[in-house]
């Protein structure tokens, strides 16, 4: 990445995308059409239900209102990602996985080509198939400039650490791609209820990725791989004790890392997208302030980052490279 060539301000890792087309065959997959159990709404309720359905879905195609918005929050460029909540693949056969990928790709590639000094891109990948997978990374890579790819926190039942998925990450490192992991919705029966697949069970998928991401081995194999983990880490930042505990205790759970789950966490990124300034200074006492990138959960979630990493009580610098710097660290490799 070229930081001399993007337009100045922050750094947004954090802002979704949704190519209407592939929508249109995902939707019926997407844990975010279901409608929550145990709950009758009444018709004013399905209305509204129904009208931020639209603005959501809306909000995420729209490019053109998409820089306006961007102004008005202070943000100056956004690294675009597919939402994995709104049109994941992994549902699909290979082949048709794959084709609804490379579509989703090439219309992001375009859509960044027109104003490249305000948008990167990452990339989507059938990880279901992890050799069709790698080569999307490297088309990704290689033919269309973006600086990554965006996967999941698990790939049907298997957890991304996986070693049938180690192809995927081979390629990821050997491109030099930052690898950002987002949930696509818990679909766990437990989370069916007042919509806790979003409020418990993304945060809950992202501990469950670090975790697999560290006694899988991941992180010890590659080691020079930029990971990056959606909604501050999840759970797992806050909750490091424990797992110390478990892994000083239990000889088995040491088999593939020769450090310490605390020491693997430093060398992770995380996004701001914690809604909770005292939880942002947690992570950034855990993991190090200059691990922490900006991300807004564009277009849902935090409309005024300025405001929110200001209120945390990070020093000038602190602010500075969490807006900007510490993501044109992560996205150059260093």
């Amino acid at each position: 990445m070229s930081s001399g060539k993007l337009a100045a301000g922050p750094i947004d890792v954090h802002a979704h995308v949704v190519v209407p087309e592939i929508w249109d065959v995902t939707k019926a997959h997407s844990v975010f059409t279901r409608p929550p159990e145990g709950v009758t709404l009444t018709p004013e309720a399905r209305a509204a239900a129904a009208e931020r359905v639209a603005y959501v879905i809306a909000s995420m195609g729209d490019m053109e209102a998409r820089v306006g918005h961007m102004e008005a929050m202070g943000v100056g460029v956004q690294v675009l990602s597919a939402s994995l909540v709104h049109q994941c693949t992994y549902w699909a056969a290979p082949d048709e996985a794959l084709a609804m990928d490379k579509r989703s790709n090439d219309w992001i590639a375009e859509r960044v080509a027109r104003d490249p000094s305000r948008f990167l891109a990452l990339g989507t990948v059938p990880l279901q198939a992890p050799d069709l997978a790698a080569a999307e990374v490297r088309r990704c890579m290689r033919e269309l400039g973006f600086v990554g790819v965006n996967i999941s926190t698990r790939v049907g039942e298997m957890e991304i650490g996986d070693a049938r998925l180690r192809p995927f990450w081979e390629a990821a490192a050997e491109e030099g791609a930052l690898v950002y992991i987002h949930p696509a919705g818990n679909p766990d029966p437990r989370f069916s209820k007042h919509f806790l697949w979003n409020s418990i069970g993304q945060s809950f998928e992202e501990a469950m990725a670090i975790a697999s991401l560290m006694y899988e081995g991941v992180l010890e194999s590659f080691p020079s791989l930029a990971i990056c983990i959606s909604h501050g880490g999840g759970y797992m930042p806050y909750y490091m004790g424990r797992i110390e505990r478990n892994w000083i205790e239990k000889p088995t759970t040491r088999v593939n890392m020769k450090r310490s789950p605390t020491e693997y966490l430093k060398t992770l990124w995380y996004d701001t997208c914690v809604y909770d300034t005292r939880a942002l200074r947690v992570l950034a006492d855990t993991v190090g302030v200059d691990r922490i990138v900006l991300g807004t959960d564009y277009p849902v979630g935090d409309r005024n980052p300025h405001e929110f990493v200001g209120g945390c009580g990070f020093t000038d610098a602190e602010v500075a490279g969490i807006m900007r710097g510490n993501a044109e660290r992560m996205l150059s490799g260093s």
